[in-house]
């Protein structure tokens, strides 16, 4: 069934491509790759990606801007106009804020793109491998309260696979923040407050007397390099307010880019050094890799 939009007519395909770009700015390549998800047929190559999202364009759905800092040649990245945002949402849906349709700041240009790769490669996964995206919210679509700490994740999934559900919320990690300090960015302050939310939501569980599923969450940090997921790890060890709660995870964001089966395979390391994978429906059965010593404290961590 097709719908019609600006006097362009809106294929299956085409309402999937809006709603992808709906979760975050893509370029043509991760269109390319994000389309291996489509309900109906996903692009060939990302020639027929270019040439669909320019006809969308002219219809004033999307909008691209130059992905090179230079802003000289290469690769665009595209986002929905409003009008592409109430094509999904209905006439009458109220906009968000006009930051969701302006071009991204070159400062947040880096971190945009990295998110948007674990985004596609998360769904990928998913689609290939059995796990089912039951929720998923995009960069601040969620915020966790608990008491005066406040949390936005960069993107949270609900996870299903083998009859267990995982909700994961992901943090991209460009060392532009440093680890240990009191800044409100900086990665401590992100453990603390995660750690804090926890807690709350165990607490009102157990005020309610335990009915329903416990829950939980992990936090995964994707770095950019292997020392930098360790000291955030002897970090998140050292805030622990259980030290049995496993409530951090951290990968490089290369290995979990290379990971085809990225959700249930153990690309993740937790504050104890031991693997673990996003989606783990055998936990008091440990994976066959041999566990990593963390370093034991600390130490401030400048941003490279």
């Amino acid at each position: 069934m097709t719908k019609e939009a600006s006097g362009t007519v809106l294929s299956p395909r085409d309402e999937d491509l809006l709603r992808w770009l709906d979760r975050t700015p893509l370029t043509t390549a991760q269109v390319l790759r994000a389309s291996e998800t489509f309900a109906g047929e996903p692009f060939r190559d990302e020639r027929r990606v270019r040439e669909r999202l320019q006809a969308l364009a002219i219809a004033g759905l999307v909008r691209s801007w130059p992905l090179s800092l230079s802003g000289g040649g290469g690769t665009n990245y595209y986002k929905l106009t409003p009008e592409g945002y109430r094509v999904l949402h209905g006439p009458e849906a109220p906009l968000p804020h006009h930051r969701e349709f302006d071009a991204i700041r070159l400062a947040r240009l880096l971190h945009t793109q990295t998110l948007a790769e674990v985004i596609v490669h998360a769904f990928v996964a998913a689609h290939h491998h059995r796990v089912y995206v039951r929720r998923f919210h995009k960069e601040n679509a969620l915020t966790l309260l608990a008491g005066q700490h406040e949390q936005r994740p960069d993107c949270a999934f609900q996870f299903e696979t083998g009859g267990r559900t995982f909700n994961i919320l992901f943090e991209i990690d460009n060392s532009t923040e440093p680890v240990d300090a009191a800044a409100h960015q900086s990665i401590r302050q992100k453990v603390v407050g995660y750690e804090a939310y926890q807690d709350a939501v165990w607490q009102m569980w157990r005020t309610q007397g335990g009915r329903g599923r416990r829950p939980n969450f992990r936090v995964a940090f994707l770095t950019r390099t292997i020392d930098r997921a360790h000291h955030i790890l002897a970090l998140a060890g050292k805030q622990a307010r259980n030290r049995e709660r496993r409530l951090c995870y951290a990968a490089t964001q290369d290995s979990f880019l290379a990971e085809a089966d990225a959700l249930r395979q153990p690309v993740f390391l937790d504050h104890a050094g031991e693997w673990q994978a996003l989606g783990n429906i055998h936990p008091t059965a440990p994976f066959l890799r041999t566990a990593v010593r963390l370093p034991s404290y600390v130490a401030p961590v400048l941003p490279i």
